[in-house]
């Protein structure tokens, strides 16, 4: 099977950076990242899969989980849940399955207001910032979509301690990744 490993950054996947499309932070970055990889591969038969961190309100810190859906919205949740592929691979059979919302802020009490977060908790289990708009990409081109999050926060660090974290948590993540593709080709 051919693989596109995707992640927002570098600390992310430090060990593993060579085989990974890089997408930014963000919506918007990874909107401007995936129209230039797909301009490019559109045309061949590859699986997406998205890796790197998740904040979660009690998932614990360092716990890898299974991405099987997708809320996104800003200050109210969207209707339309994104429902994820799988891999055919025994291994992300022993992975927990998870929630996540996507959004283009970083998920705090910072940012959002307590009652978002408290139906937040309701939604999703852990969030991000570029999984919906990967996802919708792979739609659009007919790709399979798997995405596995590594839980970095909950929303207990700033910046500097999730790159802490970050720093902690992208060996355990690229060991998981390196597992998961052994077999497999990356593009």
């Amino acid at each position: 099977m051919k693989i596109a490993l995707f992640a927002a950054v570098k600390e992310e996947v430090e060990p593993i950076v060579s085989k990974v499309h890089l997408t930014g932070i963000g919506r918007e970055n990874a909107t401007i990242s995936m129209i230039k990889f797909m301009e490019k591969h559109k045309d061949e038969d590859f699986t997406m899969v998205n890796i790197g961190t998740a904040g979660a309100h009690t998932l614990p810190v360092g716990s890898i989980v299974n991405i099987h859906e997708i809320v996104t919205g800003g200050v109210t949740f969207l209707e339309h849940p994104m429902i994820l592929d799988q891999l055919p691979n025994a291994k992300t059979q022993k992975t927990p399955s998870a929630t996540l919302f996507s959004s283009d802020c970083f998920v705090s009490p910072r940012v959002y207001a307590p009652h978002f977060l408290e139906d937040l908790k309701e939604k999703a289990d852990c969030f991000d910032m570029e999984s919906s708009v990967l996802y919708t990409f792979a739609k659009q081109y007919g790709k399979p979509f798997v995405s596995y999050k590594i839980i970095s926060d909950h929303m207990d660090v700033d910046i500097e301690g999730w790159r802490q974290r970050v720093h902690e948590l992208n060996k355990v993540l690229a060991q998981f990744v390196e597992d998961l593709v052994k077999n497999d080709t990356l593009l």
